[in-house]
């Protein structure tokens, strides 16, 4: 889910910006669409309630970020992936993405098989 302050009483998640799922992107990779390629934003530079800048680091290193996919359509997601952020040192951060398939998709943990470690990420 995603929005952009679209009523006045809206606030960031646990009022940390850094956990604000701002859009979701998902489309076929070119050239394979047995694939898809799935973007987040996060974290919008400036907040509505309390108005004003937000932090300047990216992404929560005590957050899990997840993403989760219900291929079958019954509401229960059965791939989730899971995303952790290292601190933020030196205006740099990396990622660990890990993924959940079957019925451990559809809670929440650090849990899965690690697909990606410790990939930089661009701001």
């Amino acid at each position: 889910m995603s929005h952009h302050y679209s009523g006045p009483d809206f606030r960031f998640p646990q009022g940390d910006a850094r956990l604000d799922f701002t859009d979701l992107y998902a489309f076929p990779k070119p050239g394979d669409p047995e694939k898809s390629i799935l973007i987040m934003n996060v974290h919008p530079s400036a907040g509505e309630n309390p108005p004003g800048p937000t932090s300047i680091e990216p992404f929560a290193p005590e957050a899990v970020y997840e993403l989760k996919i219900d291929p079958d359509g019954d509401t229960v997601a059965d791939i989730a992936y899971r995303v952790r952020f290292s601190a933020f040192e030196r205006g740099k951060q990396n990622a660990t993405v890990r993924r959940v398939d079957g019925p451990q998709a559809a809670g929440t943990g650090d849990g899965g098989k690690m697909i990606v470690e410790r990939a930089p990420v661009f701001h």
